[in-house]
């Protein structure tokens, strides 16, 4: 009798090892879901996801993370201009950036450095970059790293006429030096890159609001 009691309670706290693994199993099949809605989430708030005129893709092809974006703005494209090569203020409207200096400049060309952070939710990655900036005035934007935290960092701006509207197109391409996570990296990633493109052009948008109010004001 004593003997079995023994044997039901050791049965009973001790759960099969096939028990544990699904108990595993479920756990972090949970927090991976959780944390995809919440990438996910975040997302559909940064983004403007259909939008009319707006488009915004981000892409990896082996270690590249590829960027191709393009939004149609009702603004004049010299504002849109002034606003791409404002490169010592792009911490004021850019959140991710602390820091954005011009180091040299010669016609044409000049090199940038910038300090700032790679970072989502519960990934932050602090990164130091300077750029090689080519200038196409009045319409193309080109740049590419010199030395930093990204093996390759390569963007290019083109602003075109459309009707009444300014289009701003941005292709890019970046190897970060450091690691993504390797289940939501690419959420990761886009998420950062989204963020930035919105803030620029809200930050288009502001300017061009504030021009308009200034003749008013004026009077």
């Amino acid at each position: 009798m004593q003997e079995d009691l023994t044997e039901r309670v050791t049965k009973a706290v001790s759960m099969p090892e096939f028990g544990w693994k699904q108990v595993r199993w479920s756990c972090h099949n949970i927090i991976s879901l959780f944390l995809a809605a919440t990438v996910l989430l975040a997302n559909l708030a940064h983004g403007e996801i259909g939008a009319p005129g707006f488009s915004f893709v981000v892409t990896r092809e082996g270690d590249s993370i590829r960027t191709e974006a393009h939004v149609d703005l009702a603004v004049a494209p010299a504002l849109v201009w002034a606003v791409l090569t404002d490169y010592e203020r792009y911490p004021r409207f850019i959140s991710s950036m602390r820091d954005s200096r011009i180091v040299s400049r010669s016609p044409g060309e000049l090199v940038v450095e910038q300090k700032g952070s790679f970072s989502f939710l519960f990934f932050s990655q602090d990164i130091e970059a300077r750029l090689l900036v080519s200038e196409f005035p009045p319409n193309i934007i080109e740049s590419s790293v010199l030395k930093g935290d990204f093996k390759v960092m390569n963007g290019r701006y083109e602003l075109l006429q459309v009707g009444d509207n300014a289009r701003l197109s941005f292709s890019g391409r970046l190897i970060p030096k450091f690691s993504l996570p390797p289940v939501f990296g690419m959420s990761i990633a886009r998420s950062v890159l989204l963020r930035n493109f919105n803030e620029l052009i809200a930050e288009i948008l502001r300017r061009d609001a504030d021009a308009r109010l200034a003749p008013r004001t004026g009077r």
